[in-house]
């Protein structure tokens, strides 16, 4: 429920506090006072659509400050929870509206979004008769009231229980048709197994197969390099042509007598040295021909390996896995046909519980349906709209998670005009009323929210209003309520009566709200009664009605 109300800078909310009560808060005063402003600033505060608020003429920005009470309220802990808000106490929620309408929002001093305003605004209010996405004139909410009214929770969750059964076993179902379309790979299955097995792979190959596959390569390339060259060197060519300058230059040494020695050693040491050449060539011509052949067998297995892999799309390093994984999915699709029957068996056994259980809700529902109407058809009489007729319909629109049945709240408020969802009901006073009517039929379905109806008494006076006052007195010792009036015979119920007047002044025009004692609400119930001109008379008559209205509660 709202505790305290705080707006500063709003049209003509200059700086203004009040406070509210649990029970029924009533604010009056004349037209033109502000009340509703007050109304808008909250809805505005909470998120409400189609709330607007404008900035005082002297100001540039703009707050609106409230303190919420939410112990015992479930709803709105789990929200705050999943929002990551752990807040303690009460909650304090802070709009400040600056130029262009800019908006920031506080939850206990910590930024918020205007999304998680409006979600948590939904929890905490209900401007009744204003807005169609919410409360009663949101269709959504009209199954679970009509269950809650005839306390068919348990049918429900039954049903959600099978609902959650059945969606389960269809999903496992899914799974066996997958491993079922397996089972023509059975075969595959069965070759790779046996290819990982013939494989006789250990780790350290695994691991150094790569990187030995491309020293292997690089041997291969260099080996093409290495036989060209020992061709370009033509080495019998060479050799032999240095033998035969050695020869000459020995034969020219022993016939003649030179004076500078000859370069016969120096050719015999550049003949060894070249043949020792032209060999280490040949040797490592010979390697990169060894090397060919372990290429072309590891890139064999490499390629073998890969294949699998492949095959299974897995990496190199999991094919050890692979082998357990492939032998643990061969025997899982045997028997497959089998344990299909099983799910399919179990999904018809709970569908079939499933669909007495909603059977009986529907059933329960119609019921139910007709003690509502004629209930809420009772409680529309002492509220002047005795020609007003409601009905609830139910019609199915498939399998849901709450059962076959989707649930609509309807009325004709005059006869011949034929029955039209709630929220296709005009605006004003007589669409409050009617949810009045509705919302005491609903007495003891607690949903926490504070309860708001602005001018629910507009175009009724008397009996009716008096009849208005002790209905939203008795909705009040079940949620807060708070009420805009202008009816004597309303503001007589009030726990916490507040006056709204506007102040003129030569320099300013603000509202004030100001909380009455007994005294000063029999004399603004007599103010009511009487205008300007407070007669002894109309002191009299809201003494009267005050104290009735004590009574009545």
């Amino acid at each position: 429920m709202i505790k305290k109300l705080f707006v500063q800078n709003i049209s003509l909310l200059e700086n203004l506090e009040l406070e509210f009560t649990s029970g029924l808060n009533v604010l009056t005063g004349e037209t033109g006072a502000g009340k509703s402003i007050l109304l808008d600033c909250l809805g505005y505060l909470l998120g409400k659509k189609n709330t607007r608020i404008e900035i005082g003429g002297r100001a540039n920005t703009a707050t609106i400050i409230g303190e919420f009470q939410s112990e015992n309220n479930e709803a709105i802990r789990q929200f705050l929870i999943e929002k990551g808000f752990a807040i303690e106490g009460n909650l304090i929620l802070r709009q400040s509206v600056g130029a262009n309408s800019k908006r920031r929002a506080f939850l206990n001093d910590l930024p918020c979004s205007l999304d998680m305003v409006r979600e948590l605004g939904d929890l905490i209010l209900e401007l009744n008769g204003q807005f169609e996405e919410q409360g009663l004139l949101n269709v959504k909410t009209h199954r679970s009231l009509l269950d809650a009214f005839g306390n068919l929770e348990l049918n429900v969750k039954k049903i959600e229980k099978f609902w959650a059964e059945i969606n389960k076993l269809k999903k496992l179902l899914d799974t066996e048709y997958k491993r079922k379309n397996l089972v023509e790979n059975t075969e595959f299955l069965d070759k790779s197994i046996q290819e990982i097995s013939e494989l006789e792979l250990d780790q350290i190959e695994l691991e150094s197969i790569e990187l030995h596959r491309d020293e292997l390569k690089k041997t291969v390339r260099s080996s093409s390099v290495i036989v060209d060259t020992l061709k370009s060197l033509n080495r019998d060519l060479v050799e032999q042509s240095i033998l035969n300058a050695i020869k000459s230059l020995e034969k020219l040494e022993k016939k003649e007598e030179i004076e500078n020695p000859l370069p016969i050693e120096i050719l015999y040491a550049a003949l060894e040295k070249f043949s020792q050449g032209c060999e280490m060539l040949d040797k490592l011509r010979e390697k990169s021909v060894d090397s060919e052949k372990q290429l072309l067998r590891i890139e064999d297995r490499y390629h073998s390996i890969k294949k699998i892999c492949r095959a299974h799309n897995v990496h190199l390093s999991q094919i050890f896995n692979l082998k357990a994984t492939l032998e643990k999915d061969l025997e899982s699709i045997k028997g497959v046909d089998e344990k299909i029957e099983e799910i399919e068996y179990a999904i018809s056994i709970t569908n079939e519980k499933y669909k007495r259980e909603t059977s009986h809700l529907s059933k329960e529902r119609y019921k139910f349906a007709a003690k509502l109407d004629k209930k809420i058809e009772k409680e529309l009489k002492p509220l002047k709209l005795e020609l007003a007729k409601f009905k609830t319909d139910i019609t199915v629109v498939g399998e849901s998670r709450f059962g076959f049945d989707k649930v609509c709240f309807t009325t004709e408020i005059n006869p011949g005009t034929g029955f039209k969802p709630l929220n296709k009901i005009a605006s004003g006073g007589e669409l409050s009323r009617f949810l009045l009517a509705v919302k005491l039929c609903f007495l003891g379905k607690k949903n926490h929210r504070t309860q708001i109806f602005d001018e629910i008494d507009r175009g009724v006076g008397g009996a009716t209003a008096s009849a208005i006052g002790k209905r939203l007195l008795d909705l009040s010792k079940h949620e807060q309520v708070l009420v805009v009036t202008h009816s004597p015979q309303v503001a007589a119920y009030s726990d916490n009566h507040l006056k709204v007047e506007k102040i003129n002044s030569e320099k300013s025009t603000i509202t004030k709200v100001e909380p009455l004692g007994e005294e000063a609400i029999i004399r603004e119930i007599a103010r009511m009664l009487s205008g300007e001109l407070i007669t002894s008379e109309a002191l009299a008559a809201a003494a009267r009605l005050r104290n009735s209205s004590k009574e009545a509660s």
